[in-house]
This record gives structure tokens, sequence and C-alpha cells, in this order.
């Protein structure tokens, strides 16, 4: 029962979000819902709430349940639960969901490098070590750069951060593993992450900041090209430039195309 509530939640999903069901539609009938989907009206009725209760649709008595504009309406919930995803996402939901991570990762490097000390500086090479080990692997890549991210972040002592942070789990690792299916994509990270650590130990705010947008430049790049997707963000190249603006003398950064 719970796989089909799932299908049939997400299907609805799908086609409101790619509008074949517009906000201030009446969705049609549970009856010829049920028999689109293929589920008992029972598990249709439960996959209505639970969208709902996200802020997609709203039922209204003796009326029907209408589409919302999820844009303005749809709750918190719904982020988390776009961002639970072990599959591909709808291209502009990833690229504002790539912004976001953006905006997020770089305000927490700039933090963990304020609060910066020999041990946290330890903690943070001895989890790029973990990921260089696992080149060849884009599993465990993805794996242990999720854990170097989420270390420098939990480095912020700020939990509101690392809640949000980690709520990208899922479809950071998805995106990770495609990142990581191309070779060459490894060694210039490690490049890029070295670079950051040097600005962290430092204790270089703004240049910890800067180093890790190229990173997460780089990254956002590759991986648009290798699903054809055009991005509307900076390009790397924007990234480069932000990073020479760093007024320190010597930034030590390899940048790579």
């Amino acid at each position: 029962m719970r796989k089909k509530l799932n299908i049939a939640t997400k299907k609805l999903e799908r086609e409101i979000l790619a509008g074949t069901f517009k906000p201030g539609d009446r969705l049609p009938a549970e009856r010829a819902l049920s028999l689109r989907y293929g589920v008992s009206r029972s598990i249709l009725r439960e996959g209505i709430r639970h969208l709902s209760s996200m802020g997609l649709v709203r039922t209204e008595a003796q009326s029907g349940t209408y589409v919302t504009d999820y844009r303005k309406e749809a709750s918190l919930d719904f982020l988390l639960y776009l961002l639970d995803n072990n599959e591909p996402l709808d291209p502009e939901l990833f690229r504002a969901i790539n912004e976001l991570r953006e905006i997020l990762e770089s305000g927490c490097a700039s933090r963990a490098a304020a609060r910066s000390d020999p041990e946290r500086v330890r903690a943070l090479r001895s989890a790029l070590a973990a990921l260089r080990a696992e080149e060849g692997d884009p599993e465990g890549l993805a794996a242990k750069d999720y854990e170097f991210h989420a270390l420098f972040v939990e480095q912020t002592d700020n939990l509101a951060l690392q809640l949000l942070f980690h709520a990208f789990r899922s479809v950071y690792l998805y995106y990770a593993r495609c990142f990581y299916a191309e070779p060459e994509s490894a060694s210039a990270t490690f490049s890029q992450l070295e670079c950051f650590l040097d600005r962290v130990e430092a204790r270089d705010e703004s240049g910890a900041a800067a180093a890790l947008s190229l990173a997460l430049a780089y990254g956002r790049d590759r991986v648009y090209r290798a699903l054809s997707l055009d991005s509307n963000a900076p390009a790397i190249s924007t990234a480069r430039s932000n990073l020479k603006e760093v007024p320190h003398e010597d930034h030590g950064f390899p940048v790579r195309d």
C-alpha cells in the first residue's frame, strides 16, 4: 500500500509541477484520478492529503480539490520533500537548489574560517585525505565529499545551518555521483579544496568563501554539462573573477577549467 501511495503521490506532484494541472485548476474527480494512477480511492485521498499538507493543493468542502500556486503557498515541508530525492530533479528546481546551496555553503565557509583552530583544520585535512583515498570510486567519492562539506558546516557552530545542509543529503549524493563519474573531476576538486583549507587555516574569511565558491561553480558547471543543462547561474569564470578580487597577498589557488 505504501509503495502505491508513494507512486500515486509522485505522479500527481509531477503533473502539478509540470503544469498539467495549473494553479487554480480543480483536480478531476477521485474516481477519474484513481483510474489514472492505478490506485484505490482511499490511497488517492491519502496522497492528496499529503500534497495538501505541503501546500500544493487545497480541498474545499462540497467543491473539490484545487491546485495552489506552490511558488507562493507551498511549505518548507515541500522543499524538504523535494530534497529527499534519489532521482533527477526538474531543471528549474535543480538550478534553484544549486543556487541555494552555493549561498549557504559560501557563508558557512566564511564562518568556519573565522572559527578555525589547529584541531579543526586537522580534522578537515583528514576528511580531505579520506576523500582522496576514494579516487576512482564515484560512490565512495560522493559519500566522502558529503562528509567533508558537512564537517566544515558543522564547524560554523550553527545548528540551523547544519540542519539545513543535511536536508540536501539525498539530492547532494545523487548529483555528486554524477559529478565523480567523470574521472577528471576528482583531481581538480582535490586541488580546489586544498586551497579552501589553506584559507580556512589562515582564518581568511573572504578567501575561504571565494575558494569554496570556485569549487562549487566548477562542480555545478560540470554536472550541468553532463546532464545537458544550460546554466543560468554565473559561470565558473565569474567565480574565478570574484576570487581574484579577494584582498590578500597570495591566494595560491590553481584555477582549472
